[in-house]
């Protein structure tokens, strides 16, 4: 350049311009160098200060172990799992962020490119920090600049997620660079974008619930795994991160934005950039930007939770007890080396730890019930049509106001299937789901409730079988009975059947059959009663102090949930071997098994007790009292049962088994109100009953074993048929039954023949009675007529001397009238003369004058 300038001015047309171009070019070259020189000074001074800050800023940075670091960033909340036990999934454990993480090879290459295309498209030729894409956002944040490109590399971003905070500062920005250069040491390109793309946000999904990851934001949003994910599927998706809750499409609760231009103009970059990037063809980049992406959207969905609620109670319930074992026995804790005032507070702090790591661990809890058996089962249980169609009342007292109001009180059902042979609890039913919903009240596995007569075979003839008190055979005369093991009080009511009627000498097998109350109090009595109810405890069913003596345990007055219940006939029907049951068969955390369910097996009954009291149960479904759940079942098989119901009909049951699984139904009221129908109620239970065993049987009939029978067991023999048990009271009854029978037909024959005498005698005596009578009657008569021939003429005699004295004082009457008028008429013409004669003496001395 110099040779040029040095031609250019020694060229000059005259010696002036010359000199004059001389002095101008010295001049202005050593400018030149002055400006290079000051630029190459404040460059290095530059570089060095900032060196000098940068080091000022991770000084204290201490550099973890290659090890530790790839630990950190695949350290993260995983949603733990819940499955069926026949291996679909169930739900999620309810967390506030659902996360599934997933392997590179599962995940779309769409995908792949796209998030590459748009985050970090030199991902794989950078050691984790690209230095102009650094000093670019360093530049633009120190001028506040409006347009924000960033700098951040996908390892950066996967350091500031997993280790350093969101905090924005140069420091964090320092350390996040020495710290992704260093991560590029401990991880392959691959397992970084893996991580990456197991952690990063993506909004929310069609629950509403927050998502993280790519699995959770393909199965969220468009009802696939991200293997299958298409190319505008793919370039939405990975739009998303950028602004999670701005690009999600759904807003809470899982609803659809009304507005997803922002999101779809954000799907239309990424595919432009992916073109760009020559990661897709012209062709398809047209094709896709015109795809609509609104059509791929998962409809909004319901969680799980809404749809098992019963299910996932349990299931969380049951598996928060196991993992706190669990944790407990990880750190060497024994309940019995506790103090028991510190045993409540050790077991809830483990309890917390658990829950923790139930909600956030990845642990995937696996169920024993077969989706398609407890959905079956749930049919009977939602059909009101199976119900009384209007609930009752009960008053109870509101705790808050402490008023008495009226609470509605709906029938209720529960009901459980168990394998017998696992103890698999293969489906239940929590509730009838009342006005379409469930309430928190798993009655299956907490409704404790008397449980009538079903407690007569797994306690009554079970033990008395099993003691040599009774065979099928024996007989038991029903009659009226009081208890005889409890002093009896004034008012007490003799035991009662159903039906108020006794059927005297009955064998066992009848009893059963029928369910009559006194043969099985009466056998009940003669035994151990604490002994007998002891099997129950050995079931792990918890039975009061004041059960083990109460003769009236015969009619089941201890209070069992449906579950313990299934498990106590199962256990029959497994020839006495009892086999706990159980809902959660495994648990797992990365492919490996932290808890195995293991059957809990504990001979309770003889084989030969348990068959013979399975054949006595074979009647009730032939001649007893499930023939209407027979009539209705549709499952072939060998079945064996018993019905049950308890004073004033508060519940209903029916439990019968196969050679495969065991099926309990229980209705009733959860305020312990009546059910309604004193005729019908327990149709309603056995109708129950039967929908659900042909509904199952329907939906997957591998567990009932319906072409296999309860074998005899070697250890049966032809006696165990026959009236040879020790229980010789009603033999004995029956002969001197008979003997009183003879006794009377004898003493019947004599009354009959004095009766003859008697009354052959009492003709005789009758008939001179009737003669006696007679005479007596004429002389009666006799006498009657003298007497009234005499008061005749005792009445004339005095009539007539009342007529001749009436007629001698009608006379005397009658002279004296005449006597007293004479003499009146007499005293008046005296009066007459004599004042006739004054009146002339008058007259005289008149004229005399």
């Amino acid at each position: 350049m110099r040779e040029n300038w040095s031609k250019f001015w020694n060229h000059p047309r005259t010696k002036a311009v010359r000199h004059w171009s001389n002095i101008t070019y010295d001049v202005s070259w050593n400018i030149i160098l002055f400006l290079i020189i000051a630029v190459l000074l404040i460059g290095s001074f530059s570089v060095g200060a900032a060196g000098g800050y940068f080091a000022s800023l991770v000084k204290d940075t201490k550099a973890p172990e290659l090890t530790e670091m790839k630990q950190q960033v695949n350290s993260y909340a995983i949603t733990s799992e819940i499955y069926w036990g026949s291996g679909e999934k169930l739900t999620n454990i309810s967390t506030d962020e659902e996360r599934q993480p997933v392997n590179i090879k599962e995940i779309s290459p769409y995908l792949l490119d796209a998030v590459l295309s748009t985050e970090d498209v030199d991902f794989y030729e950078h050691d984790g920090v690209v230095p102009k894409a650094t000093l670019r956002a360093v530049l633009q944040e120190l001028t506040n600049s409006s347009s924000r490109t960033g700098g951040s590399t996908l390892t950066q971003q996967l350091i500031k997620n997993q280790i350093l905070t969101n905090e924005v500062s140069f420091e964090r920005k320092a350390k996040e660079i020495i710290l992704a250069l260093r991560l590029e040491n401990a991880m392959t390109k691959d397992e970084i974008l893996q991580a990456y793309l197991n952690v990063v946000s993506f909004g929310r999904n069609s629950l509403g619930r927050n998502i993280a990851g790519i699995e959770a934001a393909s199965r969220g949003v468009f009802n696939k795994s991200a293997k299958k994910l298409t190319l505008p599927q793919a370039a939405f998706l990975a739009g998303i991160p950028k602004n999670p809750y701005y690009y999600t499409p759904y807003l809470q609760g899982g609803v659809v934005k009304e507005d997803l231009t922002a999101s779809t103009n954000r799907m239309k970059t990424v595919l432009k950039r992916m073109y760009v990037a020559k990661n897709i063809t012209k062709k398809q980049y047209e094709k896709a930007i015109k795809h609509d992406i609104t059509k791929d959207f998962a409809k909004r969905s319901t969680r799980s939770r809404d749809t098992y609620p019963y299910v996932y109670d349990l299931a969380e319930k049951e598996a928060l007890k196991i993992m706190t074992s669990y944790f407990m026995k990880k750190d060497g804790v024994k309940e019995d080396e506790v103090k028991p005032s510190e045993l409540a507070e050790v077991k809830a702090n483990y309890r917390d730890q658990a829950l923790v790591a139930m909600r956030q661990g990845g642990y995937k809890i696996h169920l024993t019930l077969d989706k398609k058996i407890h959905e079956a089962m749930q049919v009977p249980a939602k059909n009101n049509a199976n119900f009384p169609a209007s609930p009752q009342y009960k008053q109870v007292v509101n705790p808050k106001t402490k008023k008495t109001v009226s609470k509605k009180d709906p029938e209720e059902t529960a009901a459980v299937m168990i394998q017998n042979e696992t103890g698999r609890i293969l489906g239940f039913v929590g509730g009838r789901y009342t006005d379409g919903t469930a309430d928190d009240f798993n009655r299956a596995f907490q409704a404790k409730r008397q449980i009538g007569s079903t407690a007569k075979p797994i306690l009554v003839y079970s033990n008395g079988i099993e003691n040599g008190l009774i065979t099928p055979a024996s007989t038991v005369n029903d009659e009226k009975y009081y208890y005889q093991t409890v002093p009896r009080q004034p008012g007490d009511n003799p035991i009662n059947n159903e039906g108020g009627r006794y059927r005297g000498n009955v064998t066992v097998r009848e009893a059963l059959e029928l369910s009559l109350n006194v043969p099985a109090v009466k056998i009940y009595e003669k035994m151990n009663m604490s002994n007998s109810i002891q099997k129950l405890v050995d079931m792990g069913i918890k039975v009061p102090d004041s059960i083990r003596y109460a003769p009236s345990a015969a009619l089941g007055t201890m209070e069992i949930t449906p579950v313990e219940l299934a498990g106590a006939y199962a256990m029959l029907a497994n020839y006495g071997e009892y086999v706990e049951p159980y809902v959660i068969s495994k648990i797992t955390k990365d492919g490996k098994s932290i808890y195995k369910a293991k059957s809990k097996k504990e001979q309770i009954y003889e084989e030969r007790t348990a068959y013979l009291t399975l054949d006595m149960m074979r009647g009730v479904f032939d001649n007893g009292t499930a023939r209407y759940a027979n009539s209705l079942l549709k499952v072939p098989g060998d079945w064996a049962g018993k019905t049950g119901t308890t004073n004033e009909i508060k519940d209903s049951y029916l439990v019968a088994s196969t050679p495969g699984v065991t099926l309990a139904v229980w209705t009733g009221h959860d305020q312990n109100n009546s059910l309604m129908g004193a005729t019908t109620y327990y149709q309603r239970t056995q109708n129950l009953w039967a929908q659900m065993a042909n509904a199952t049987y329907a939906a997957n009939n591998s567990y009932f074993k319906s072409g296999a029978r309860f074998n005899q067991p070697a250890s049966v023999d032809a006696d165990d048929f026959k009236n040879s048990g020790s229980f010789k009271e009603e033999d004995k009854k029956k002969k001197e039954a008979e003997a009183k029978k003879k006794a009377a037909e004898e003493k019947k024959k004599e009354a009959e023949a004095k009766a003859k005498e008697a009354d052959a005698k009492k003709k005789d005596d009758a008939e001179a009675q009737a003669k006696a009578d007679a005479e007596k009657k004429a002389a009666e008569d006799k006498a009657k007529a003298d007497a009234d021939a005499k008061k005749a003429a005792d009445d004339k005699a005095k009539a007539d001397a009342e007529a001749k004295k009436k007629a001698a004082d009608d006379k005397a009457k009658a002279d004296a009238e005449a006597k007293k008028k004479a003499a009146d008429d007499k005293a008046k013409a005296d009066a007459e003369a004599k004042a006739d004669a004054e009146k002339k003496a008058k007259e005289d001395d008149k004229k005399t004058e």
